[in-house]
């Protein structure tokens, strides 16, 4: 990253102009290659700055602004396929063309949200083994089983507060 090559970009008028690429449906690659600088220091210099970080998610809202104002109104003058969008996309619940019931949907999800947190549980474990060495993997799934039991309780707790406020 050159030094000081970020700061013309965190003027205003340069992030008015990073805002437009955006809501013109630009990429970050795109704007990236208009900026003369790689994707990659592009995604550094949106964890770096916020400034550029906000420019380029103002962009895109906007441009989701835009879309959205202009199906409704397709949708309200009687376009049928833009009615049909909106519903599945604004009424899951009712417009949906699952063959699975509600409750079916519920449990995927949740099967889904258990797939993820183990998926993180066993990432996060082969991180610690290896900065910690084979030595330590006793003792290291020794942890790990209770920090799933204690993890396993907070979400039984909170799967059981949520039923009872049905």
């Amino acid at each position: 990253m050159a030094k000081g090559r970020y700061q013309k970009w965190l003027e205003n008028e340069n992030l008015v102009l990073l805002e437009g690429w955006k809501r013109n449906g630009l990429t970050d690659e795109q704007i990236a290659g208009n900026m003369g600088i790689s994707i990659n220091t592009l995604n550094k210099w949106k964890q770096r700055f916020v400034q550029i970080r906000n420019a380029l998610k103002i962009g895109h809202e906007s441009a989701n602004y835009a879309v959205e104002r202009k199906l409704f109104q397709k949708a309200m003058s009687g376009n049928v396929t833009a009615m049909i969008f909106w519903l599945k996309n604004n009424w899951r619940d009712k417009y949906n063309d699952s063959a699975l019931s509600l409750e079916e949907r519920e449990m995927t999800k949740a099967r889904k949200e258990n797939v993820i947190q183990d998926t993180r549980i066993k990432k996060l474990k082969a991180d610690v083994m290896e900065r910690l060495g084979a030595e330590n993997n006793e003792q290291l799934d020794m942890l790990m089983d209770k920090l799933i039991k204690e993890a396993d309780k907070e979400h039984d707790a909170e799967q059981h507060t949520d039923k009872q406020t049905d």
